[in-house]
């Protein structure tokens, strides 16, 4: 089993309650990151992956204003792209943070690939 799928199954079993799993795979992020002089004034590419556990109890009807849509993750990440980071721990905070926003969101993880 990969770290990623112990990490999810952990969290499932962590909250208490019955959750919906969802995976925002792949983001690509041209973003200036890096501590190294050569890093800096360059975008290097990112790439981003966020799950977030989202609480059944806040499942609405079939419309996507009831429900956690997934798109304010991909565009929070996206507009990431026009600032500096020093870390890639500092860029998963971010978006750690950006996917916890919503309250039905219990838990959340975020991996980032250079």
């Amino acid at each position: 089993m990969r770290l990623d799928q112990v990490i999810e199954n952990a969290l499932i079993h962590a909250t208490g309650d019955d959750v919906f799993v969802y995976r925002l795979e792949g983001v690509k992020l041209d973003i200036e990151i890096g501590i190294h002089d050569y890093e800096r004034g360059v975008k290097q590419r990112v790439l981003v992956d966020v799950v977030t556990l989202v609480s059944k109890q806040w499942c609405g009807s079939d419309d996507i204003a009831t429900v956690v849509d997934y798109d304010y993750i991909l565009h929070g990440i996206k507009a990431l792209e026009g600032k500096q980071f020093d870390l890639q721990e500092t860029l998963c905070g971010t978006i750690l943070d950006l996917s916890l926003e919503p309250a039905a969101v219990v838990a959340a993880q975020v991996t980032t690939r250079k």
